[in-house]
């Protein structure tokens, strides 16, 4: 056994067969300890096996070029940005928590192959919001470019852990991943015109990345709406099976049962972590060394890991995440910015994967009405903002606000019976929203369509079941960002 490391070698007991059972006790609590070990071993690498999964489109997408995989998601090779050119289909049943408000451009990068040139924006209309967002493989952001940050049109570049060089002429910075694999998505917001939605790709087009082999003085341009039309499905899948059963998607993205396999992947890809991770990327190695030991500690192992994501996918609900943060909303207040916090990482990543970092957006969410009731769409609740008391955001960074309505698996609905599955801000500039005398603005959440003026107006419609809520906060001021500002409750009104 001299070939096990130390580490996995010290959760064996040297002695367990001693005469008439004196070695059991001992051989339990060795026991005991790897499966509280491997339980939390789960929560801390689920986001990771999350993230690596879904490198998958560079294989699905390495003839074919940036695209829309499946015809639903942006999708690209390795150190390419795919896109959108629309809001993501309410209908598609393989992401949860998309929002409504933005245009999507992803990449999935593999920094160990070579550095990552970033392009961001030269010509952006005054007041518009674009973000790059950039995440290591367990899902904490590390960069946050941007409208909300000032971040000036030009070149940056992406780099892996133990880069070792200078910033090449021509860069704005070099910017460091902590892991070799890291994700970058792009957002560019947009109304429901066409001519918001013309302006929101121009942006967009002027957003992306590409191997710094491939660097030339002169910008790119990127085409989002090109990546649209090209439709790319995996073997196996068409754009009819789909059409006829979009739930040929909803698949959950960790499967339990090949955890400990997915994992020794996604570290042997990310040799190195970072400072908050690194003490757990080694016990994990030495876990799975023990896995590979015997039987016996491979069955305990499988074990505990079905349990776990059992417990982590009961855990992750829209009426049991985050802390109190008033009138009945809920928020993880270091969301996006994990750091140790390995729990909330992983229940994040269950519910609405890729947040971003909190200053940039923050995120509210409640399962429950008023009363501590689980919400459901055949009762009728209103949110009432009184008059100067909506979301306090920046709109000179191009801040807006917005509230998403989900199902109880979190996504949106496929039809919505007067297109929304939002509302907020595009709706306000849009004048579709009534106030009252008073200056007042009440949001009405029903199944069944209001029937005054009013309520059909700043009507939000639910699911005939349980639903969530979701709003969003894009470049929140400081009385977001230090908690002073309160939404108002969701009660129930018939």
């Amino acid at each position: 056994m001299t070939d096990i490391p130390y580490v996995t070698r010290q959760f064996m007991p040297a002695h367990p067969d001693l005469k008439n059972g004196a070695g059991i006790p001992a051989s339990l609590g060795y026991q005991a300890y790897v499966e509280s070990l491997a339980r939390i071993i789960y929560y801390w690498g689920y986001p990771a096996v999350d993230g690596f999964g879904r490198t998958s489109s560079w294989d699905v997408m390495k003839e074919a070029g940036p695209g829309a995989t499946m015809g639903l998601f942006p999708g690209a090779p390795k150190n390419r940005m795919g896109y959108l050119d629309d809001y993501m289909s309410p209908a598609q049943r393989k992401v949860v928590t998309p929002n409504a408000d933005t245009i999507y451009g992803v990449s999935f990068a593999d920094l160990s192959v070579e550095p990552l040139v970033i392009q961001t924006p030269v010509d952006v209309p005054p007041g518009h919001y674009w973000t790059i967002q950039i995440v290591d493989i367990f899902t904490t952001v590390t960069h946050q470019l941007g409208s909300a940050s000032y971040t000036p049109g030009g070149k940056l570049l992406l780099v892996g852990p133990g880069w070792q060089g200078e910033k090449p002429d021509g860069f704005i910075d070099v910017l460091h991943s902590a892991t070799a694999v890291a994700g970058l998505f792009g957002r560019s917001f947009t109304a429901h015109s066409p001519e918001d939605k013309a302006r929101a790709r121009r942006v967009l087009n002027q957003i992306g990345v590409y191997p710094l082999s491939e660097d030339a003085p002169e910008r790119k341009t990127f085409d989002c709406e090109a990546s649209a039309r090209n439709k790319v499905y995996p073997a196996g899948v068409t754009a009819e099976m789909l059409e006829r059963d979009p739930d040929l998607l909803r698949i959950r993205p960790v499967d339990a049962r090949k955890f400990w396999d997915d994992l020794e992947k996604m570290l042997d890809a990310n040799p190195v972590v970072g400072p908050d991770d690194a003490p757990m990327a080694e016990q994990a190695r030495a876990l799975l060394a023990l896995r590979k030991s015997s039987d016996q500690w491979r069955t305990l192992l499988d074990r505990v890991a079905l349990a776990a994501d059992a417990e982590l996918h009961a855990a992750a609900r829209y009426d049991q995440v985050g802390v109190d943060a008033g009138n009945g909303w809920q928020r993880q207040e270091n969301s996006g910015v994990w750091g140790s916090d390995w729990f909330g990482r992983a229940l994040a990543a269950v519910i609405y994967i890729y947040v971003n970092d909190y200053h940039e957006a923050i995120y509210f969410i409640r399962g429950t009405d008023a009363d501590g009731a689980l919400l459901q769409g055949r009762y009728r609740y209103a949110i009432r903002f009184e008059k100067g008391q909506l979301p306090p955001v920046d709109p000179a960074r191009g801040g807006f606000w917005s509230l998403t309505m989900y199902d109880r698996d979190y996504y949106m609905l496929a039809r919505s019976p007067n297109d929304r599955n939002n509302i907020g801000r595009v709706n306000l500039d849009a004048n579709e929203l009534k106030f009252a005398d008073d200056g007042s603005l009440t949001l009405i959440l029903s199944h069944e369509e209001p029937t005054d003026t009013e309520g059909k107006a700043n009507w939000l419609p639910a699911p005939d079941d349980q639903f969530a809520l979701l709003m969003r906060t894009y470049v929140p001021t400081e009385p977001i960002l230090n908690g002073n500002y309160k939404l108002p409750d969701v009660k129930r009104a018939g």
